[in-house]
C-alpha cells in the first residue's frame, strides 16, 4: 500500500512539474488567457486584409458577435424590447414595429448602411443578408472606418 501511495505521489509531482515547465516556457499566464478570451484571433488576417486595426477591431468583434459571422443584433425603439415582438425568423422579425434597426455579422454593421452595403458588396439594394458573409461585413466595416473612424463602434470600442 505504501509503495502504491509513494508511486502515486511521485506521479502527481511529476505531472505538476511538467505542467509548470510548460507554462513557464510558453509564457502563458492567466492575464494572457483573459486577453485571448476577448479577441477573435481566427479573424486577424481578414482584419488586416481589409485595413482594420487588429488590436481594436478584434476586441470589438468579440464584444459585438463573439466571433460568429451570422449574428444579428436587434435595436429597439425606446420603451420596447424583444418582449414586444413575436418570436420568428429574422426575415420577419425585422418587420416587428418595436425594432428600430438591426446589426449584422462579425462587426455588427447597422441596417442603416443599406446603400453602402449594396455598393461595397455588389448586392441588390436592400439585401442586407450579405452582411452575414465575413468578406462583405469586413469590407463595409472598413469603408465605414475609413470614412468616419472608429466612432460607429464607440459603445464597444472603449473609445468614447
Amino acid at each position: 500500500m505504501e509503495l502504491a501511495y509513494s508511486i502515486g505521489g511521485r506521479l502527481k509531482r511529476l505531472i505538476v512539474a511538467v505542467l509548470a515547465a510548460m507554462i513557464m516556457t510558453t509564457g502563458y499566464s492567466s492575464s494572457t488567457a483573459r486577453a485571448a478570451a476577448n479577441l477573435c484571433p481566427q479573424w486577424h488576417a481578414k482584419l488586416r486584409q481589409y485595413g482594420l486595426p487588429v488590436a481594436e477591431f478584434s476586441r470589438i468583434m468579440y464584444r459585438e458577435s463573439r466571433c460568429q459571422p451570422k449574428v444579428i443584433g436587434w435595436n429597439y425603439h425606446k420603451g420596447t424590447s424583444y418582449k414586444d415582438c413575436k418570436l420568428s425568423p429574422a426575415s420577419t422579425y425585422k418587420r416587428c414595429k418595436a425594432v428600430r434597426s438591426y446589426d449584422s455579422g462579425l462587426l455588427q454593421v447597422n441596417s442603416g448602411w443599406v446603400t453602402l452595403t449594396a455598393q461595397t458588396c455588389h448586392s441588390a439594394p436592400g439585401d442586407l443578408t450579405v452582411l452575414l458573409q465575413p468578406d462583405c461585413n469586413l469590407a463595409v466595416a472598413s469603408a465605414i472606418y475609413k470614412g468616419s473612424g472608429i466612432g460607429n463602434w464607440r459603445a464597444t470600442s472603449g473609445k468614447g
